[in-house]
């Protein structure tokens, strides 16, 4: 039987805005954070087949006003101090294709143990601190758990997705146009003005197109010419075959 991979709710499902305002936008918040952490849950499941076994999901509900955030640390048990961070909540991020904000954020993160006596934790888990982290890649909201690991792989710059040219600085990894740069926001004369509006109205084109494919549907790209974008994972499955 194929595996069902799981993915978020199509854009207004969960609220417009994403909130605890009334009692039903709770349970539609309620249902936001379950499928952010099943969504984080099976993308783990995923990553651990090829080594990537530690995961460790936090559920942060917050108060009324806002959506609350579901965030995870994905490393290999042989090198716990670098790690991949993902997070998913509703953002005002002005990029996001979604009316509800949702967008998910990555980036690779380096810690350290904290040695703190005075803050260490009671039980005999290991505690750590961030002691750097990584350019921010903002990922499609649409795309379901396998295709989230796999970007989450990219992020952690493998060498395969070095060698695809993936990791050039801040992106946007979309499902209908790839990965798209996002330059840097320092602005120093009319033409990088000019660079970064057209990097941005690329990116905005892409997030609104991620957004109207809905529940597993094809991206244009896909029904028109009937190609499928085959991700790391499914590259590795051929391989091992």
């Amino acid at each position: 039987m194929k595996e069902k991979f799981k993915r978020l709710a199509a854009d207004g499902l969960y609220g417009d805005p994403i909130c605890g305002y009334s009692d039903h936008g709770q349970v539609l918040k309620e249902q936001f954070l379950r499928d952010a952490r099943a969504l984080l849950k099976q993308a783990g499941k995923i990553l651990a087949r090829i080594g990537w076994t530690e995961c460790d999901i936090r559920v942060n509900p917050a108060g009324p006003a806002v959506s609350g955030d579901v965030h995870a640390d994905f490393w290999k048990p042989d090198d716990p101090l670098n790690t991949v961070y993902c997070t998913i909540s509703a953002s005002c991020v002005a990029f996001g294709g979604r009316k509800d904000g949702v967008l998910i954020m990555a980036r690779k993160e380096k810690r350290e143990v904290w040695k703190d006596g005075r803050h260490a934790p009671s039980n005999s888990k290991v505690s750590y601190r961030n002691v750097w982290m990584g350019i921010n890649q903002w990922i499609d909201p649409g795309m379901n758990s396998q295709e989230l690991a796999d970007q989450l792989l990219k992020i952690a710059g493998l060498q395969e997705a070095e060698r695809a040219g993936m990791l050039a600085g801040c992106a946007y990894h979309s499902r209908t146009a790839g990965s798209l740069s996002i330059p840097s926001a320092i602005i120093r004369n009319r033409e990088e003005a000019d660079a970064l509006k057209e990097a941005y109205m690329a990116v905005i084109t892409a997030a609104h197109a991620d957004a109207s494919v809905q529940n597993g549907g094809q991206p244009p790209t896909e029904a028109v010419t009937g190609l499928h974008q085959m991700t790391l994972f499914e590259a590795f499955e051929m391989q091992e075959a």
